[in-house]
């Protein structure tokens, strides 16, 4: 009735839009994803065509003209806008092209339409060197004139322009104080090619002095500076070869590193004065290369060429030491040191490294590799004839090593490589493959041939030496005739010529070809040294641990995961020393660490005792007891030690592992301060805040006896199950049950246990100090715990030392007291806060389990147990410190023969002691010491007693591991849980899903559909 209402209204009818308002909402379609990579391929291409720094984001491009004044006509093409640049590309391809740095732009104006006008929307841009860009046919002319405006607005200010960076001359007073030592300046020098000059016949300065004038005339024409008019005029003239006196010049223009120069007015001065007292991996191998760097030229024959070398190559190794310094560098830097100025060849030895050359001088030298692929590509695409011979000889590696790493500087003479260099800074990494398949296509008969590799290098290194340039004099006058001599005896092949048959052949290739070639290859190289880098490691810590290598693989891979998902997700990064990361003599295991929160986020996942509420605590303290290097990372090797023990080691192992981590370092004193400071109105003592932990551990039916308890703390009796005899100590070896057979025997804990069959019987337990059970009442009072090393399992130390096989410390029995009390006597006693927040993590660890109420019991009893033993050990301690020698033997005899340890019967609650050793404490006092326990002796004064009527926990209360381990063995349960082996495989396959599932919400989200 109400939808034949509504539909009678006239309203209805008028409302077009109803019928889609009362359609079902559908989920619209979200490209955020797609439109962000699509802007970041844009940029990158961007980035590419024009040598601009990394930094730079395209904000827009617009077709348009651009006006040339050097031939009076309009260019079609693109003009492209980013935070720092204008650029423009026509559309023929090398017709023309033009980078603007906004710091060069003095005016930007729009030109008014009017009916006569020819250059409909278009804006003027001026510049400080007085040079003017018209752009017309601007579809969008006021949005890209205001965008304009707004980032010259936000331009920052900067020194010097790139052209005044270009025109002035460069003078070596330019010095960095305090560089080398305090209060001592060092000059910068120039261009070392205009200090030592190199010996060259009059032919070659005669063809300078033309190369110069036909260059000053290009610049008259076309400008000269960074905005200058880039065209096929000016790249006929880089082919031909650029003059020494302008190389500087043209180099960092056209590789784009002067507008980080320009960008960075004063970081090189600043990065010689920091790296002048680094001293690490790196400079001693900086230090070895000096002499060898282009050793044939004068330059580097002195001290003034190789302290210019070092500081360049020390502030590039402390500027990024993601790369640091690697052989070949040094080959680059030497060269540029002849052409540039010092803090020129910096700048441009940056370029080449972060953006000419991507990754080809890290410690792996990835980006060689990458392209030996793509090498491998073009040959198949380009001189398919000679791609199965160079599989054949593998000769790859030779070619990407020695010709792509040094830019032929390393196969070539340096003055006849550097016209390979003029091309390459011009046109990019392109020039390296074009270059290297025309040397293939001239030698590909003769390479055919070749049978073995060494004959292969041969004949490669032969036709290498071939070549020559004619307009270079190396060398002199006498020795220049018998080159000539060879020359008319062997075939020789000028420079020039190689370098046009190059673009002449291969031009086609663009530097767009070889970035998509190199993404598709880098895949594969980067798994092929994963796999390598995989491989290594594990086979470090293999004698270190009981996993299987199956096992190994798997925790590195979450691991390894771990660690790169935050190095790539995390906007904060964790300070790492990164000169120290790649030392090469660091072990293979030290290349991935993590931090706290990845740590505790593996432990979470994977360690079995972390299903209880306060898992995160058990994470932190491991970390604290592992982080012994005190960089708060933990490598992969501390890792699998830390699960190793949890999951596959012995049981004494396992339970050091927790004794430890509630000692120092790993337990820290403000989390005891809770324990150790309580509030006055606390009316339980520190046995009963251990105690509540404990399930049924007062009134259990299945313990049926319970004793008064005169606690470690005081007065206060504490209803707490009994231990019989034969509960206490008779165990089997392997530590997995108890004795049947053993006499049911109850104890009266309260007061001293020293019969000499019990203590024959469970050594283990009642042993309260290193020395044997005779001379207990010998034992010094317990020390305040100190921290101490991390504590190594056998295993561990076994093959940490060298041994040859890996042997499990399950060979040694548990309860031997001559092989365990060496291996455990370094390990500090444990006091009783201590031991409290040990029982509160016993307590959470066994969350979930299937036998949980059994594992509560058990660990009720030992708690118990090993209160009193603690609570025994303090009073023969605090009782042998005020008697003499002959009295603690007297007392000792007087104590074993008076204790009374009398069957049960039929009445179990029957029980008499007597504690001659008690009354004579009470006789030895000052005051009265009864219920309230309140005199104590004035030489006492610094031991605390503390009974009922002070609530403090009783710091003089302590026990061994020792002890503690042999409780721990009384209970079966216990012994089944800490002595079973962990599956990690279902924990990571688990940890990993979920890892996937969290990663596919949150890229579907943006993710467009299909």
């Amino acid at each position: 009735m109400a939808m034949k209402q509504l539909m009678s209204e006239e309203g209805f009818q008028e409302d077009r839009t109803l019928p889609t308002k009362m359609r079902r909402k559908t989920a619209t379609k979200n490209y955020s994803l797609k439109r962000d990579l699509d802007a970041r391929a844009r940029s990158e291409a961007y980035r590419c065509n024009f040598n601009l720094p990394l930094n730079e984001k395209l904000d827009g491009e617009a077709e348009c003209t651009l006006w040339t004044p050097y031939n009076k006509q309009h260019a079609w093409g693109t003009i492209y806008i980013s935070s720092g640049f204008i650029c423009f590309a026509s559309r023929v391809r090398g017709l023309v092209t033009v980078v603007i740095p906004m710091c060069e732009i003095n005016i930007v104006e729009k030109i008014e339409n009017d009916s006569n006008s020819v250059l409909p929307n278009a804006i003027l841009l001026s510049t400080r060197e007085k040079s003017n860009f018209l752009f017309a046919q601007l579809t969008e002319r006021d949005f890209a004139l205001e965008r304009i405006s707004d980032l010259l607005f936000r331009q920052p200010e900067f020194s010097r322009s790139p052209s005044q960076i270009l025109a002035a001359p460069h003078s070596p007073s330019l010095t960095s104080p305090g560089a080398a030592s305090p209060g001592v300046r060092v000059s910068f020098q120039p261009a070392l090619g205009t200090l030592f000059a190199h010996q060259s016949s009059t032919k070659f300065a005669e063809k300078e002095a033309e190369k110069l004038q036909r260059w000053e005339k290009h610049f008259t024409e076309y400008g000269r500076g960074a905005c200058m008019y880039r065209t096929h005029n000016l790249h006929q003239l880089i082919l031909d070869g650029i003059p020494n006196a302008l190389r500087s010049e043209i180099w960092m223009i056209y590789s784009g590193a002067i507008h980080e120069m320009t960008a960075n007015p004063k970081l090189y001065s600043t990065l010689v004065e920091k790296s002048a007292s680094m001293e690490n991996f790196m400079t001693d191998e900086i230090e070895r290369d000096l002499h060898r760097s282009l050793p044939e030229h004068p330059a580097f024959q002195s001290e003034i060429g190789i302290d210019a070398l070092r500081r360049v190559l020390t502030a590039y190794a402390f500027k990024n030491p993601n790369i640091g310094y690697c052989q070949g560098i040094n080959i680059v830097t030497s060269v540029l040191l002849l052409y540039l100025s010092e803090e020129e060849t910096f700048w441009l030895l940056t370029s080449i490294c972060e953006r000419l050359l991507p990754d080809y001088y890290n410690n792996k030298v990835v980006g060689v590799q990458v392209d030996q692929g793509v090498f491998e590509e073009l040959v198949e695409t380009y001189v398919p004839s000679m791609s199965a011979q160079m599989k054949h000889l593998s000769i790859m590696s030779l070619i990407s090593l020695s010709w792509f790493l040094t830019i032929f500087l390393s196969v070539l003479p340096f003055d006849y490589a550097v016209r390979i260099m003029d091309c390459f800074f011009y046109d990019g990494a392109k020039v390296i493959f074009q270059i290297t398949l025309a040397i293939l296509d001239t030698i590909k008969e003769e390479l055919v041939e070749c049978k073995e590799d060494g004959e292969a290098v041969l004949m490669i290194n032969s036709f290498l030496e071939s070549i020559v340039d004619h307009e270079v004099v190396s060398a002199a006058p006498s020795e220049r005739v018998d080159s000539d001599t060879e020359e008319k005896e062997r075939k020789v092949l000028d420079i020039s010529d190689l370098i046009y048959q190059a673009y002449s052949k291969y031009g086609e290739i663009t530097n767009q070809d070889i970035s998509k070639l190199r993404i598709k290859h880098r895949l594969k190289v980067v798994q092929t040294l994963e796999d390598a880098t995989m491989k290594n490691i594990l086979h470090s810590v293999s004698n270190d641990t009981l996993f299987s290598s199956r096992d190994l693989e798997q925790l590195f891979t979450v691991f390894r995961e771990e660690y790169l998902s935050v190095c790539y997700w995390r906007t904060s990064q964790v300070p790492v020393d990164l000169v120290d990361k790649y030392d090469p003599l660091k072990p293979f295991y030290e290349q991935y660490r993590i931090d706290l929160d990845q740590f505790k986020t593996l432990i979470l996942a994977l360690c079995p005792w972390s299903s209880g509420l306060h898992a995160d605590i058990l994470a932190l303290r491991l970390f604290r007891l592992l982080n012994t290097s005190g960089t708060n990372l933990i490598n992969f090797r501390d890792f699998v030690w830390c699960m190793s023990t949890v999951c596959r080691s012995d049981i004494s192992d396992r339970l050091l592992l927790i004794y430890r981590l509630h000692l120092p370092p790993a337990l820290l004193d403000s989390e005891l301060d809770d324990v150790i400071s309580p509030t006055k109105s606390d009316s339980t003592d520190s046995a009963v805040e251990a105690s509540e932990f404990f399930d049924g551990a007062q009134n259990s039916s299945e313990v049926g006896r319970s004793i008064s308890v005169f606690t470690a703390c005081g007065g206060d009796a504490v209803s707490m199950p009994t231990v019989t005899a034969s509960e206490v100590g008779a165990v089997h070896m392997t530590g997995t049950s108890r004795s049947a057979e053993a006499p049911d025997k109850r104890v009266d804990v309260d007061e001293p246990v020293l019969d000499s069959d019990l203590a024959e019987k469970f050594p283990r337990v009642v042993d309260l100090g290193d020395s044997e059970l005779a001379s207990v009442s010998s034992m010094e009072k317990p020390t305040s715990v100190e921290p101490s090393p991390v504590f190594v399992p056998t295993t561990f130390m076994q093959n940490k030392t060298g041994s040859g096989t890996k042997k499990s410390s399950l060979a040694i029995p548990l309860l031997d007291p001559d092989l365990n009390r060496d291996r455990f006597k370094s390990i500090p006693r444990m006091n009783q806060p201590q031991f409290i927040q040990l029982c509160k993590t016993l307590y959470d660890m066994f969350l979930n389990e299937p036998n949980e109420q059994q594992l509560y019991h058990a660990i009720a009893t030992v708690a118990t147990l090993l209160l009193q033993i603690g609570d025994v050990g303090k009073r023969f301690s605090f009782s042998n410190n005020r008697l003499s020698s002959g009295e603690r033997s007297a007392s000792f005899s007087e104590c074993q023969n008076e204790v009374k340890i009398s069957d049960e019967g039929s009445n179990r609650n029957s029980l008499t002691s007597v504690d001659p050793c008690e009354d004579q404490d009470r006789a030895i006092g000052t005051g009265d010491v009864e219920g309230t326990g309140r005199g104590v002796e004035e030489g006492s004064a610094s031991r605390e007693i503390v009974y009922e009527d002070n609530p403090k926990v009783d710091l003089d209360w302590s026990i061994s591991f020792e002890q503690f381990l042999a409780s721990m063995l009384t209970e079966s349960e216990l012994v089944a849980y800490f002595d079973s082996q962990f599956d990690l495989s279902p924990a990571i396959d688990r940890f990993r899903n979920r890892r996937l599932h969290r990663s596919s919400i949150s890229l579907g989200a943006d993710a467009p559909s299909l």
